[in-house]
């Protein structure tokens, strides 16, 4: 009898919705309005691709949110982007390391 491992470990969801994370941001950003409800936005996204999207995806997604670009999109609305990234990652939505990459280099070596 083969056991698949797939069938009975599922990924592990986040531990909250991206919505509470948006809500949280939003009630944090200065100044209020549409304008600042859109950053918040773009970051959440982030946040939210890290976890769910495609790899090539995830890997820009995760490269917003440890590099300058993460610092000022949440400057413009006086967020923290070390408390963004440490809401990211104990949620549950953002790995400390990077998505790999499989693909073009395993096969080539595999041919080789």
């Amino acid at each position: 009898m083969n056991i698949d491992p797939r069938k009975f470990h599922k990924p592990e969801e986040p531990l909250v919705k991206i919505a509470t994370i948006f809500r949280m941001f939003s009630r944090q950003a200065h100044p209020q309005g549409p304008e600042a409800n859109l950053v918040v936005g773009v970051i959440c996204q982030a946040i939210y691709d890290c976890l769910y999207a495609s790899l090539v995806e995830k890997s820009r997604a995760w490269n917003f949110l440890q590099d300058e670009r993460l610092h000022v999109w949440a400057s413009t609305v006086s967020l923290d982007a070390d408390f963004i990234r440490e809401v990211a990652s104990k949620t549950g939505y953002m790995s400390s390391v990077p998505p790999h990459k499989t693909g073009k280099k395993k096969k080539e070596a595999q041919l080789a």
